[in-house]
């Protein structure tokens, strides 16, 4: 199964029209399954989203102000309101921080990196599965943006209307991603925009600026891993950052606080899928000296822990009616910034190939 693809070029605006009007139908995708998440996560109605989105919206001036005119431009080309594209990208702060009613949200994804002296000839590597509801692989679709100015090229995995995600940039930058879960809440600029600027940064540090920038309105964990062979791991809260720095280089997170000061101002975890994927990807990581992108990509399709393992299956027994909104791992990739390469699967890693995808 390839991954639909789009191109998105020219202004804000016109960008955000390519993406509602060539990718509508997984727009539409994704407005049905969050809608139906954050009710049943959060007990939050779509208006209830609107109204969240309308707190946020003044946010976006200055140099955010283009991430507005994008979704505006979503919207235009999909036949939504702007209030309905940014409720889309508050998804994280909606589901996992303490600005919706409590309730219980699904983690997401096992994200890892290795550098010297971890991985083979001192190359860069990076990569993760997302696990979440298996109906986002219809909403699921692959965004290259060409190089402007002194932006580098960027290829994103998003879902529909969203303007930021995972990927990898032209400057030698990965992004990974780890949903965190919070009571704490703040007001801030929303994590699908710092993911877009992070990948839009042509250096790590100014990657980490903009992944840090304060208020952090979500609990999150951010690895962006550069092709000089260095990584960094951000774990993040309304409260600040903590960095967590490669152990014999590697870094593995999943969905639980490892920081030395998050896990003291955290609550455990409260689903145990995420301390065993996080122990089984250790494992493996550390199973054998020279790692390469073939190595992850059989670390990808590792079952230890069936069904909640690395590679996640819906639970034995779910009728097929709930399948849609079951957890799973919907998609994976990894990639070697030393030589520029990206590969990715779509839906369960042992089910499909990984291929190879160019900027």
């Amino acid at each position: 199964m390839r991954i639909p693809e789009i191109v998105l070029a020219g202004s804000p605006y016109e960008k955000g029209l390519i993406h509602g009007r060539e990718c509508r139908a997984q727009l539409m995708r994704s407005l049905e399954t969050y809608r139906h998440r954050y009710y049943v996560s959060k007990k939050i109605t779509w208006e209830d989203a609107r109204l969240i989105a309308r707190r946020f919206s003044g946010l976006f001036t200055g140099e955010y102000a283009r991430y507005a005119e994008e979704m505006k431009g979503i919207a235009q080309g999909g036949g939504l309101e702007f209030e309905d594209v940014l409720a889309l990208n508050l998804r994280s702060e909606i589901l996992y921080s303490g600005i919706a009613k409590p309730g219980e949200a699904d983690g997401e994804c096992t994200a890892f990196s290795a550098v010297f002296p971890a991985a083979k000839d001192g190359h860069a590597l990076a990569g993760q599965t997302w696990d979440f509801t298996r109906a986002q692989r219809e909403a699921s679709l692959m965004a290259r943006v060409p190089a402007e100015g002194d932006t580098p090229a960027m290829l994103m995995l998003l879902e529909g209307g969203m303007v930021g995600g995972k990927g990898i940039n032209g400057a030698g930058i990965s992004l990974t991603l780890n949903a965190l879960t919070t009571k704490k809440t703040d007001t801030g600029i929303p994590l699908h925009v710092r993911m877009r600027r992070v990948l839009e940064a042509g250096s790590l540090s100014a990657a980490y600026s903009r992944a840090t920038v304060t208020p952090i309105p979500v609990p999150v964990n951010l690895i962006i891993t550069h092709k000089d062979g260095l990584s960094l791991c951000l774990e993040m809260d309304p409260e600040g950052v903590d960095v967590i720095q490669p152990e014999n280089g590697v870094i593995v997170h999943t969905n639980h606080y490892i920081g030395p000061r998050m896990r003291l101002s955290h609550a455990h975890a409260g689903a145990g899928s995420t301390y065993m994927r996080f122990q089984r990807m250790r494992q493996l990581m550390y199973s054998k000296q020279s790692l390469t992108l073939q190595d992850l990509e059989l670390f990808c399709r590792d079952h230890k822990g069936w069904p909640t393992s690395i590679c996640v299956h819906p639970e034995p027994g779910t009728p097929p009616e709930k399948l849609p909104y079951s957890g799973s791992t919907n998609q994976a990739f990894v990639t070697d910034l030393t030589l520029g390469r990206f590969r990715f699967v779509m839906g369960n890693p042992c089910e499909g190939e990984f291929e190879d995808y160019s900027l």
